[in-house]
C-alpha cells in the first residue's frame, strides 16, 4: 500500500510540473500569436463573438453610401467591440470615380477632416484607415478581394470604463493595429516624373474634400456633379515664347498662339480664346506673381482646357489639361451645359494656378 502511495505522489508531481513547465505552454501561446486578430475576430476578443445586442450601430465608418451592401456584424466584449462588413455593389462603369475612391474620400473626411486630401490610386489593393478619441476607437480597411469585389471590414472600440479592462483591452486593439499594418500591401505608385509629381502635390491641395483617383490614362474627380479629368501634365519647352512677367507680355503674341491652337485643333469652337489669366497678388496684396495663360475649346462632346504657367528661370513652362466628357443629352444641343462646363474649368485651372503660386512662386 505504502509502495502504490509513493508511486501516485511521484505520478502526480510529474503531471504536476509538466503541466507548469514553460515548455509545455509554449503551443498555446504560439497557436495565439499565429492568429491573424485582423481576420479572426474571435482570436482579437479571445472569445467567441455574439450577435450585437443593439443590431448593428452608427459610426463614423459604419453610415456607408449606398452603393455598399451590409454582409455581416459580430460584437463581444458586452457589445463594446465590433466589427462590420460591407461589399461594394457592382459598378455599371458610368461613375466617375470607383466605389473605392468614393469611399476613400468620404471615410478620411469623416475620420480624418483636416487632413490632406490623398487620391485614390488605381494600383492600390488594400488601404485603410484609422481613428478615434477617447470614447471611441475606429479601424476600416477596403481590400480588393480574389474575386475581384472590394470588401469593407470595419472595427469599432468603445473603451470600458474600469481602468484594468481598459488596459487589457488596450493590448488587444494595439494587437489589432498591428495586424492592419502587416497587411497594408506596399503597391508601386504610379510613375510620374518629378516635374509631374509637382503638378499632382498643388492639384491635391485644390480638391478639398471631393473624390478623386490616379489612373494610367489620367487623373480623375467630382466637382459640382461634373466629371473632370486631367488629361496632361508637365514641364515642355515653349515652342513660342510666353513671358513668365506680366508686364512683358503682348497681345499680338497672343493672337499668334492662338492661330497656333486653331491650325493645332481644326474642329475646336473656342469658348474661352487663349488668353492671360487675371493677376494674383501675394497674401499681403504686395508682388504680382508671374504670367499665366488659359484656352477652353469644345471638340464635339469633349470640353478641354489648358493652363500654360511660364517658369521664371529655365524658360520652360509647366502645361494642364483638363477636359470633361458632356453627357450624350447634352452633347449636341445643349449651351447651357456647355457653357457651365467651361465655367467650371475655368475655376479649376484658376485655383491651380494660385497653388502653383503658393507652392512655387514665394
Amino acid at each position: 500500500m505504502r509502495v502504490h502511495r509513493i508511486a501516485t505522489l511521484l505520478v502526480f508531481i510529474v503531471c504536476f510540473a509538466a503541466a507548469t513547465s514553460p515548455w509545455a505552454a509554449r503551443p498555446r501561446l504560439v497557436a495565439q500569436t499565429r492568429a491573424d486578430v485582423s481576420e479572426d475576430f474571435s482570436a482579437l476578443a479571445t472569445m467567441k463573438p455574439s450577435q450585437c445586442a443593439e443590431g448593428p450601430k452608427s459610426g463614423e465608418l459604419s453610415d456607408l453610401p449606398p452603393e455598399w451592401r451590409p454582409t455581416s456584424s459580430q460584437c463581444a466584449w458586452q457589445n463594446r467591440l465590433q466589427i462590420r462588413r460591407w461589399q461594394a455593389a457592382p459598378d455599371p462603369g458610368k461613375t466617375c470615380v470607383s466605389a473605392a475612391a468614393r469611399w476613400w474620400a468620404w471615410a478620411r473626411k469623416r475620420v480624418m477632416p483636416r487632413s490632406p486630401n490623398v487620391p485614390w490610386d488605381t494600383t492600390w489593393s488594400l488601404q485603410s484607415v484609422i481613428g478615434g478619441n477617447g470614447t471611441q476607437q475606429s479601424v476600416a480597411v477596403i481590400e480588393h478581394t480574389a474575386d475581384g469585389t472590394w470588401v469593407i471590414t470595419a472595427w469599432r472600440w468603445l473603451p470600458s470604463p474600469r481602468e484594468a479592462t481598459r488596459d487589457w483591452q488596450q493590448g488587444r486593439w494595439n494587437l489589432l493595429n498591428a495586424a492592419v499594418a502587416a497587411r497594408q500591401k506596399t503597391s508601386k505608385p504610379t510613375f510620374l516624373s518629378d516635374d509631374v509629381r509637382q503638378v499632382q502635390a498643388s492639384w491635391e491641395k485644390t480638391l478639398d474634400k471631393s473624390a478623386a483617383e490616379i489612373a494610367p490614362d489620367g487623373w480623375r474627380w467630382e466637382r459640382d456633379g461634373m466629371c473632370l479629368r486631367m488629361e496632361t501634365a508637365g514641364l515642355s519647352q515653349a515652342q513660342l515664347h510666353l513671358p513668365y512677367a506680366r508686364e512683358d507680355g503682348r497681345l499680338e503674341q497672343r493672337a499668334a498662339i492662338q492661330l497656333r491652337l486653331a491650325r493645332t485643333f481644326p474642329k475646336a469652337v473656342w469658348l474661352t480664346p487663349f488668353r492671360l489669366l487675371p493677376a494674383a497678388r501675394d497674401a499681403e496684396g504686395g508682388a504680382v506673381r508671374g504670367a499665366k495663360y488659359e484656352a477652353i475649346w469644345r471638340e464635339d462632346s469633349l470640353v478641354k482646357a489648358q493652363l500654360w504657367m511660364p517658369t521664371r528661370t529655365t524658360g520652360s513652362i509647366v502645361r494642364l489639361r483638363l477636359g470633361r466628357l458632356l453627357p450624350v443629352a447634352a452633347a449636341h444641343d445643349d449651351d447651357v451645359v456647355v457653357r457651365q462646363t467651361a465655367d467650371l474649368l475655368d475655376r479649376e485651372l484658376i485655383a491651380l494656378a494660385r497653388q502653383w503660386e503658393a507652392d512655387h512662386e514665394p
